[in-house]
């Protein structure tokens, strides 16, 4: 089966990977310099945020695709797939809830948070929906979705235990109580496999040129 990906695909692949990974490093480098933590003190904080797993995994799985040019490991469908799913529901979460409730302080950051949430998510699932290699998911690639969002909670509840404040609000075991929490990482593992099942749908429908040549040999 041939998995190499079209030459334009490679080139907005590798663009989208540079302005997100570019910015996922300023990040990192600001939080540096303007907060005088180590590089180590500045990831960790950082890493407690969706976003910048969503946005990491992005800025791999397109690094990926237009370094290698190979749809396999980090550039496997169901990766690329699961990539534009937490992405999307990052933009989708951010500009329909969280837009303009803590505005960063600074151009730059202001910048860099439009990448975060507006830019990358756009851009990415723009970048499947047209450049991917069509037609390569399965059903089964379902699963590929959860592990991230489901290690992500697990992560935060033991941050939030041993910090005692919580990235979101959502996994805030301290004020919803054990129950709640629970329940509300289940809806959202079940939004991030909703959403994957509707892009393997979309993935596995005709693709129109087929049909149209099937239609072009019938008449000839």
């Amino acid at each position: 089966m041939d998995d190499w990906l079209e030459p334009k695909a490679r080139v907005a692949a590798a663009g989208i990977a540079m302005l997100v990974g570019g910015s996922l490093c300023a990040q990192i480098l600001l939080d540096m310099i303007e907060k005088d933590r180590d590089l180590f003190t500045a990831f960790f904080r950082l890493f407690g945020y969706f976003t910048i797993w969503s946005n990491g995994i992005v800025a791999m799985a397109a690094g990926w695709c237009g370094l290698i040019g190979r749809a396999r490991w980090a550039g496997h469908p169901a990766v690329v797939a699961a990539s534009a799913v937490y992405i999307l529901v990052v933009g989708i979460v951010f500009n329909t809830l969280l837009a303009g409730l803590n505005p960063p302080p600074t151009l730059l950051r202001q910048l860099i948070d439009h990448v975060f949430h507006i830019v990358a998510p756009i851009a990415w699932v723009l970048w499947w929906l047209a450049l991917r290699p069509r037609q390569k998911l399965v059903w089964v690639h379902m699963l590929a979705v959860l592990p991230v969002p489901l290690l992500y909670c697990g992560w935060s509840l033991w941050r939030g235990a041993v910090e005692g404040r919580y990235a979101y609000f959502f996994i805030d075991v301290g004020a919803l109580g054990w129950t709640q929490t629970i329940i509300n990482i289940a809806g959202f593992a079940a939004l991030f496999v909703v959403l994957m099942l509707a892009a393997i749908a979309w993935d596995r429908r005709p693709i129109a040129q087929s049909r149209f040549n099937g239609q072009n040999r019938v008449k000839g």
